[in-house]
């Protein structure tokens, strides 16, 4: 029997990537919903409605589920909704139809919070102190999952996401933002793009590497992990900027130059594959200092733990 695969918040951004690559690489049956349906072969379906993701389950009794509805407002009465009681409503529901089914989550690395130098490269197991209103919704959502595996043993597991990198990222984002902007400097509407501080590091993954490690991670992943998914290779933000604008042809000048003339040094220790056992393996991320003006400021540096293969 072919297996089915269920795919919420599947019209989003990072749905719309992993939606294709399941289509192209697998020959599961694929269910897709969203609350606001653009495509005719999707359920719509308010998962923050315990009724109406009962009914979903009931319907497709999906063999697995990729669980990427989920909201980045920063709004609690918003975020905490879609991001948590969506996931309870999921878990309660496999529950009381008595389905066996595999469920990845996902978490974000906005549940760190801040990190302090001594902690990078970051591992799965680093506390999580979220300094953000989605920061802590994701941290809710990791503690369900803890909850449902311990106490009834359900098949979850979670892929942690550093930062995203593609066209269509929502504007909240510096990404996002930046091809908003770009595009509206090549329409003629703007005659500058405007940018925030570009001394800081993060750690960034294209889309469609990040929805690649997910697949993977729901394959192979064990039962109650989190696994990071990230490129390992902190970049600098102008450094970022510099790379978007060469892909999509826009010169340096379009940017205030007011903003490029930070100056920062980063020191980066070697980057080393770490065996871990026969089942998954760990990267010993970079570590990033920032040195500037007598300060020292860390980037989240992930250590992560990779399914092999």
């Amino acid at each position: 029997m072919t297996p089915r695969i269920l795919v919420t918040g599947a019209d989003g951004f990072t749905g719309r990537h992993l939606v294709d690559y399941l289509r192209k690489n697998t020959r599961h049956r694929l269910y897709c919903s969203s609350i606001n349906p653009n495509l005719a072969d999707m359920h719509c379906c308010d998962l923050t409605s315990s009724r109406a993701a009962y009914r979903l389950l009931k319907e497709v009794k999906p063999d697995q589920i990729y669980h990427l509805a989920g909201s980045f407002t920063q709004k609690y009465e918003v975020d905490y909704p879609v991001n948590v009681t969506s996931t309870r409503n999921i878990l309660d529901g496999l529950l009381r139809l008595k389905l066996q089914t595999r469920v990845l989550l996902v978490g974000s690395a906005a549940e760190y919070g801040a990190i302090r130098p001594g902690d990078n490269p970051v591992r799965e197991t680093q506390p999580l102190n979220p300094w953000s209103v989605y920061g802590l919704t994701k941290v809710f959502q990791t503690h369900l999952m803890c909850y449902y595996c311990s106490l009834y043993q359900m098949d979850i597991v979670m892929a942690r996401t550093f930062n995203l990198s593609g066209i269509g990222l929502p504007p909240a984002l510096f990404v996002g933002k930046l091809y908003e902007q770009i595009k509206a400097y090549k329409d003629g509407d703007i005659s500058v793009i405007q940018v925030g501080n570009l001394d800081n590091y993060r750690d960034y993954i294209p889309v469609e590497k990040a929805v690649e490690k997910y697949v993977k991670i729901m394959d192979c992943g064990l039962k109650g992990n989190i696994y990071h998914v990230a490129s390992g290779r902190p970049i600098q933000m102008r450094a970022l900027l510099t790379r978007i604008l060469k892909e999509q042809q826009v010169p340096m000048h379009a940017v205030s130059k007011a903003l490029l003339q930070i100056k920062v040094v980063m020191t980066c220790p070697q980057y080393t594959p770490i065996l871990q056992n026969s089942t998954r393996w760990a990267d010993a991320a970079d570590v990033c200092s920032i040195h500037r003006a007598g300060t020292v400021e860390v980037a989240i540096a992930p250590k992560k733990k990779f399914i092999r293969g």
